[in-house]
């Protein structure tokens, strides 16, 4: 084996040597990125019974036309079958 001819496969295992290494520190820079986004995310907790995936309200419109307005008058509420105060009282 001539001089070139060793020099040559010196200079090919140092470029595989290195591109091993890129790939190796590539890996490793993948894995703890990885690691990271692990540790960062928002786990929910078990502890907490789930919800309900459907809420039934009851419908306001319905109980608020059947329940009587509440009047005060003077800071004082009037019972719900005097609606309208005296006239003695509204001066």
């Amino acid at each position: 084996m001539s001089f070139r001819e060793r020099l040559h496969t010196a200079e090919h295992q140092g470029w595989e040597a290195a591109r091993q290494g890129f790939m190796r520190a590539q890996a490793s820079l993948e894995e703890a990125q990885s690691r990271l986004r692990r540790k960062m995310r928002i786990h929910p907790r078990t502890s907490k019974p789930a919800l309900p995936m459907l809420i039934s309200l009851p419908d306001t419109r319905r109980s608020a036309a059947k329940t009587p307005p509440i009047i005060t008058v003077n800071g004082e509420d009037l019972p719900p079958d005097e609606t309208e105060a005296p006239e003695e009282q509204m001066v």
